[in-house]
């Protein structure tokens, strides 16, 4: 497996690298840590981003140091680039091809910020791999075990997350929650407004629609609990009404949750889960760590 890191010293970069030893990762990869500078920051070298000397070379070793601390048989490098971050960092994943890219919430002040903002966002729509992005959380206790909540909604790309998860090497006692939401598409705002349209010939047919969906979502949920139980995860299903969002984040809350699971895209009716509202809310507001899982680099 290869993991990306982009860091930048800053406090959030520090807490993408102590995230990882509750990301389920092997005790066998190679990790590739990079620093980038606003380029008026440095002195480009002759022809390429490339930085020579200066803070980002420095900054990016230590990166790599923090990894290796914590995984010691990993074959970790560190690089320093100067210029655009989103630029950079897309073009370096693009070419390195790396498994999972981890990034800090915000980045430092001084320098362009990672997180949450123009840079964040491009690497989400862009990065061609899964990308986590970690928060803060605090002293944790090391014999807790890990918890992860997935949000699933019966999708294809909801599949691939469930099998990058399984695929992951997790401690014993690992937890683990499938959250399904399903929005109805009934236009109901109050106890009148529901008597009214339940006497609609369109109600039932709205309902029936809403119950197929309930239980093929439940059915697929219940398949995939299953393959995390074989990979040895404790896993549970919740499936609820409501909006996919706050049903993702309320679970994590509960949950005390390490990590937040979703797939790249979702099923139409149940919205897109990431690249769209839902995974624009849940990976800003969201008090853990999320992980958007892509495609064939899902591993």
């Amino acid at each position: 497996m290869r993991i990306l890191a982009a860091y930048d010293g800053s406090i959030s970069a520090d807490a993408a690298i102590e995230d990882l030893p509750r990301a389920g990762l092997p005790q066998r990869a190679e990790a590739l840590v990079v620093c980038v500078e606003h380029s008026g920051e440095v002195i480009h070298s002759k022809s390429t981003a490339s930085v020579e000397s200066g803070e980002a070379k420095t900054i990016a070793a230590k990166g790599a140091e923090r990894i290796h601390s914590y995984f010691p048989q990993w074959r970790v490098s560190s690089d320093a680039l100067c210029g655009s971050p989103a630029r950079l960092l897309v073009e370096v994943s693009e070419q390195w091809h790396p498994d999972l890219f981890v990034i800090g919430c915000h980045g430092r002040s001084g320098m362009r910020r990672l997180f949450l903002g123009s840079v964040s966002w491009e690497l989400i729509h862009s990065a061609p791999c899964s990308i986590r992005v970690a928060r803060p959380g605090g002293a944790r206790n090391p014999h807790d075990p890990i918890r992860v909540v997935i949000g699933h909604d019966g999708s294809a790309e909801a599949g691939i997350v469930i099998s990058s998860v399984a695929g992951r090497a997790w401690p014993e006692k690992t937890e683990a929650q499938i959250v399904s939401a399903i929005q109805t598409l009934v236009p109901v705002t109050t106890a009148l407004d529901a008597s009214t349209f339940a006497q609609e010939p369109a109600y039932s047919v709205i309902r029936e629609a809403d119950e197929r969906l309930r239980q093929r979502v439940g059915n697929i949920a219940s398949e995939s609990a299953n393959v995390l139980r074989r990979a040895g995860l404790i896993t549970t299903t919740h499936l609820v009404d409501g909006d996919p969002r706050e049903t993702i984040l309320t679970a994590a809350d509960i949950a005390k949750a390490d990590t937040i699971f979703l797939g790249a895209r979702g099923d139409g009716r149940m919205q897109r889960l990431l690249l769209g509202s839902v995974s624009s809310y849940v990976v800003t507001h969201a008090h853990c760590s999320v992980e958007v899982v892509r495609g064939n680099h899902a591993k």
